[in-house]
Order: structure tokens, then sequence, then C-alpha cells
């Protein structure tokens, strides 16, 4: 590669090393808003001269063609990183996402791929030759579609940021579109030089483009230092003054507005669209001439005011402040205005709450009072000096919870507020006797909330009512009960007595009547034989209704225990109904009984309890079943429990006396049951055996249709 540099190539030189100074400059302030694509643009920049200068000082094809590829890297991705500047700057950066960023790229790729290879298709350049002008060794290329291509994509992009600077020129305030302007005027004039080099509008082969970029970098480079290019201001004043929510109008020292955001003008109720800048204050503020005269004098001031009427009234918090310049003369005032409508409404609002809510504590019925941290009470209302029984709310006030308290309860009372106040519960409840002003105890029920203020603490509220009379009713009903309690005991203990000492008695004189009907003592006739008959059914019977107050006792008091053993329930039940088909004969009904084979053949349970069960229900069907059948039925209920059930036809027992029927000394009363001799306790404690052997018994009947016991029994496992 040759090259030949001339004094010609100083611009070029000069504009490439202010590009790179501004690069590296920014760069070290990229925090600034634009200040990362202004510096890979002004990269971009320097790499395009610093390419073309080689270029242009190269003397053969292959140095020119080679610095001339090199150099439309920096050709492509400038207008990219021209627009993402403009972008960020003018407040659209929302806009430019990654994946907007890369799709923005694929373009100026595919032209760099195009030019790499251009030996291959000629899309970029259809002819490449080497020509002499001016001194200089010069290409002189024919361009190819893709360049035309090329150069709209680039040219849209430029033009595109520079409506952005347009737009934002014209919205910005004037001290700060000196600095837009310098962009703009170094944006375009690189631009207009490439228009007249690419259309050849001047017959000249040498790059203009690249000289134009040196006045560039130089107005960039006033814009940057000169005017703050990269200062945060005009995008602070845009994003933070019209963005702000407080109203702000700036005053001149002849009271005419300097500036006015957009917060201010709704609030005055304003149009954004008509001009405001320049006018005398008193002319905005024209419905409102009281306030105008009110702050004209004025240079300090913070206030409340209110603007509109009804249901457009408007509370304004307004504060006046004086602009001094560095001598302290007054340049003007600064007028702030916060909408404080909706504050000004809470608080309103707050403060008839607060009135409701002291007329309802102050007329409330129940006991309403407050304890600071300490312990002391801080607020009685006046039901709690009423039914406490002191004669002023000073009687209360200031002393220690605990002086109301009965002694007695002191202490506990006090743990439930230490863990209270310890756990942070919000609400508890809990019953304490109070010492009255008279010196009798009145108890309370009341429920304590704690107070609390920016998360801490600051004492608890009590809602409390009196429950003295509550209070005495539960004794009295805790009496009641335990009376009760003892009576059904003692209840119990004389059933138990009597069922034992009837027992020996009745055992002598049944033996006896059955030594006289065997004519032990002698032969009887048909009418003696007929009365000792009749004392051994009187002595059975009344056998049985000892034995079933001996169990009915026994049961009550928990005494009943049961003697498990493995039995046969086949076999069981043969026992069980061995003469039950007699006694159905007797009566004319049909008996039988029926085993589930899939029944287990040995059962691990109190085999003596469970025939009294089936036995007491057999015997109360066969007893009120007047014509028809009874019938048995043990059944395998899955492998869990298996089922005894009594069918009969009988007299049936009416829905509301179903539950009744289970309860000790109570029958269903019929001509039936009138004939029959009973003391109601046969259901009763079959009932308690099924419940002692953890299972359960329930009824289905019907009145006229007969009656179906069903009792379900756990199965045991044997081993």
């Amino acid at each position: 590669m040759s090259y030949q540099f001339t004094l010609s190539m100083i611009p070029l030189a000069l504009g490439a090393l202010v590009s790179f100074a501004m690069a590296f400059y920014t760069w070290q302030n990229r925090k600034a808003i634009g200040a990362t694509s202004f510096a890979i643009m002004m990269l971009m920049l320097y790499e395009w001269e610093i390419c073309y200068i080689f270029q242009l000082a190269g003397t053969d094809l292959p140095t020119k063609l080679f610095w001339d590829k090199l150099m439309f890297v920096g050709v492509v991705a400038t207008p990219v990183a021209w627009l993402a500047f403009a972008l960020e700057y003018t407040r659209r950066k929302t806009w430019l996402t990654a994946g907007r960023l890369i799709s923005l790229s694929i373009f100026p790729l595919l032209t760099i791929t195009f030019i790499l290879t251009n030996e291959l298709h000629q899309l970029f350049w259809t002819k490449i030759a080497l020509t002499y002008q001016g001194g200089f060794f010069l290409l002189d290329n024919i361009n190819g579609p893709w360049f035309w291509m090329h150069a709209l994509y680039s040219y849209t992009l430029i033009t595109i940021g520079m409506v952005l600077f347009v737009r934002a020129l014209l919205r910005w305030p004037k001290q700060y579109r000196a600095q837009m302007t310098w962009i703009l005027l170094a944006t375009l004039t690189p631009f207009i030089a490439n228009i007249i080099f690419v259309f050849k509008i001047v017959p000249i082969l040498i790059d203009i483009t690249s000289f134009a970029l040196t006045f560039s970098a130089i107005g960039l480079a006033f814009a940057l230092f000169h005017h703050r290019l990269l200062d945060i201001a005009p995008i602070a004043r845009d994003i933070v003054v019209d963005g702000m929510k407080d109203g702000m109008i700036i005053l001149d020292a002849n009271r005419r507005i300097v500036d006015i955001n957009r917060a201010a003008q709704q609030m005055i109720g304003l149009s954004s669209d008509q001009p405001h800048i320049g006018k005398p204050v008193a002319e905005i503020l024209s419905k409102w001439p009281e306030l105008v005269q009110r702050y004209r004098d004025l240079l300090e001031a913070k206030d409340e005011v209110s603007i509109g009427e009804g249901e457009n009234q408007r509370w304004i918090e307004l504060t006046l402040s004086t602009l001094l310049d560095e001598n302290k003369s007054i340049l003007g005032r600064v007028l702030t205005g916060r909408d404080i409508t909706d504050r000004k409404q809470a608080e309103n609002k707050l403060q008839e709450s607060e009135a409701r809510f002291r007329q309802i504590v102050e007329n409330a019925n129940d006991v309403i009072y407050r304890v600071d941290n300490n312990g002391y009470v801080t607020y009685a209302n006046p039901a709690t000096i009423r039914i406490l029984g002191y004669e002023s709310e000073k009687d209360v006030v200031g002393r220690h919870y605990l002086e109301l308290v009965a002694p007695d309860a002191r202490a506990k009372v006090r743990r439930a507020y230490v863990h209270q106040f310890l756990s942070k519960t919000p609400t508890t409840y809990h019953e304490l006797p109070i010492i009255a002003g008279d010196g009798s105890e009145t108890w309370l029920g009341q429920k304590v909330q704690l107070i609390q203020e920016g998360g801490q603490i600051m004492g608890f509220q009590a809602l409390a009512r009196d429950i003295t009379e509550i209070k005495q009713a539960q004794d009295a009903l805790r009496l009641a009960r335990d009376q009760a309690l003892e009576a059904n005991l003692a209840k119990t203990r004389l059933l138990s007595k009597v069922s034992h000492e009837l027992r020996t008695p009745l055992g002598g004189i049944l033996g006896y009547a059955e030594l006289l009907q065997r004519n032990t003592f002698g032969e009887l006739n048909e009418k003696q034989q007929k009365a000792a008959s009749q004392i051994i059914e009187s002595s059975d019977y009344l056998a049985t209704m000892v034995n079933e107050l001996l169990d009915e006792a026994q049961l009550r008091s928990s005494a009943a225990t049961l003697h498990e053993t493995v039995f046969s329930p086949a076999t069981l039940i043969e026992q069980a109904t061995s003469g039950m088909d007699i006694l159905a004969q007797k009566k004319g009904l049909e008996f039988f009984a029926q085993v589930d084979p899939n029944l287990p053949r040995a059962i691990y349970g109190d085999d003596r309890r469970i025939r009294q069960i089936v036995i007491n229900l057999i015997g109360n069907a066969l007893k009120f079943t007047k014509k028809g059948s009874v019938h048995l039925n043990v059944t395998c209920q899955g492998d869990n429990y298996w089922g005894i059930q009594v069918i009969d036809t009988g007299i049936g027992v009416p829905a509301e006396a179903q539950e009744a029927i289970f309860e000790p000394f109570q029958q269903v009363h019929s001509e039936l049951t009138n004939d029959n001799r009973g003391i109601g306790l046969g259901l009763s404690i079959t009932k308690q055996l099924v419940e002692l052997m953890n299972g359960k018994i329930v009824v289905e009947s019907e009145p006229g249709k007969g009656s179906t016991f069903t009792v379900l029994l756990p199965i045991k496992g044997v081993g």
C-alpha cells in the first residue's frame, strides 16, 4: 500500500480529532441523557473521517478500495446512532427497545456484507475505477441498486432524527433553543453535502461529506461545551416542571408570567393551546381578584385558599417565594400550588367521623375506656362512671386499672394484659370482677383492642358490658347442675342397692315356689298348682325387673364392664333364639332367624351381653306384635362391622317417639303396651350396651306397619 498525504487533509484530521475527543468526553459522562448514543455516533464519525483520510491518501486501487470499504462501517452506523441519540435526547427512549435497535441494525449489517462481497455480485458498485483529479487519485465508482437502497435508508433515519429535534425545538423554552439549533446545523451540513456528492450535483469526485463532517464536529463541540448540549436542564424543565403534579407560575419583577406548567393551567382552568407567557398574572387570575389583591405586595407567604363553588370547589395550598439574583435583588416571584382538595375533604370527614364517634361513645350504654402503656386510665365514657357507681370521671381517669380490679383477680388480669402486649394480639376477650364505687363487685365481659401508632403500641382500648347478672345465673346453673348430678348419683346408688337387696329374698321366694310346684312338700291340688305357677311367674318378672334396674344403675354409673372372649356368632344366635319360636307360636306369629354365611365363624366380644341384646330386641318384637311375623337377620356389613337386625309387623313407633324409647322408663303409650308389663328399661339398656361396644343402634318404624331395629357392632380380630 502506498500513500500521498497533503496539507489539504488537515481539516479532515482536525474533524477526526474533534470527533474522537468528543466521543471520549461524552463516554466519560455517559450517565447524562443521550450521552452513550452520542459517544457512539461521534466514534463512528471519527472512524468515517480517519478511513477517508487514508482512502484519499492512497495512490493505488486496492489501497483505496480497502479503506473505502472500511469507511462504510462508520457510514452505515452513523444514521442508526444519530436516530438513537435523537430518540433518547427528546424523551422517547422508551421506544428504543433492544429488539427495535437490533431491527434498525439489520439493514446496515446487510449493507456491510454486500460491500465486502461486492466482487461477487456488483450490487453495491457496478463499476469501480481509479481516476486522477485535482492532484488526487480518486475512486470513480458507479453505484449499484443496493447503494441506493442504503442511501434511502440512511436519509430516512437522519430525517426522522431531525424532525424529532425540530419538534423539540418548537416545544422547549427559548433558553434551550440555541443548543438545538447547533445540533440541527451540525447535522444538516454533512447531510446536504452528502446529497450533493451522491447525486453529483457538483461534478467533483472528492467526497465533500467528510469535509462537512469537520464543520459538523466543530458545531457539535460548540453545542456540547458552550451550550452544554448534554446538560439535563432542558430535559429537567420538560420532565420535572411540566411533569410535576404541583402547579407552578414564575413571575418577573413586573408580575408578568415568565413560565407556567401544565398543572397550574389545569388548576386555573386555562387552555394549554393559548399563549400565557408575558401576560400579567392579574389577567390570568381575573376570576379571583381578592387573591391577587391579598398577595399583591407579599414577598413570602403560605396559605390554603379555596377556588370555585359547590361541586367545583377546590382547595389549593399556595406558596409564594421570592427569586433573588446574586446581588440579592428581586428578579421575580414563584407561585406554587398544590391541590389539597382530597386532603381537606378527608379532614372534614375525619372531623365529622370523630364527632359522630364521640357522640356514640358518650351516649353508649356499654363501658368504654382507654389505658396507656403504664396501665393508667386515660379515658372513661359516662357509662363507665355510671355502671361502676362513681360520681365523676376524675374518680376513674388517672387511676391504675388494677386498682379497680378485685384483689383476687388482679394477677390473672395483669397476665392477660401483659400477654396481649408482648404477643401483639390485636383483640382479646376476658371477664373480670371490678370493685364498684360502693365497694360491691361488678363483673365485666370486655373486648380489649391494642392502640397502635406507627407500629408502636400506645395502650389499650376496652369495650365492656356488665355481666354480673349473667355470672349470677351461671353460678345458679352450675349449682343446679351439681345438685342434679348428686341426685342422679344418689338415685343410681339407690337403684343398685335396692336391686342387690331384692335379689336375695326373690331368690328364696322363687326357690320355694318351684319346690311347691314339684310337690316337694306334698301333693298340691289344681288350685294350689295354679297359685304356685302365678308366684313363679311374678317372681320371674320381678327378678327380670331387678336385673334390668341393676344393669341400668351399673351402666349409668359407668360401672359396667365387658368380658370379651372368642365366640361363634352362629352358636350365640342359636342359643339366644332357643324357645323364641315356641313363644311366637303361642301368639300365632311366624318367627325365623337367618345368619349370613359370609359372617366370620369366630368373633371377639362379650357374648353374654350380645345375647342379652338379641333377647331384648326379639322379646320386644314378640311382645308388641299381635299378628304377622318377627324376623332375625344376622349380616356381615363389610370387613369392619356385623349387624343384628330384628324386623316385626307390630304396632310400630311414631317418629316423634323414636328417640325417647331409648331413654330409661320411657314407653310408647298404646292399648298393646298397656297390656304388656314392663318398666321401659329394655331398649335403654340395649342402647347403652351397644355404645359400650363402640357400636350403634337405629330404628326405622311406621305406626301400624311394624319396626326394624338394626344393631351394628365392630368386628374384632380373633388373633
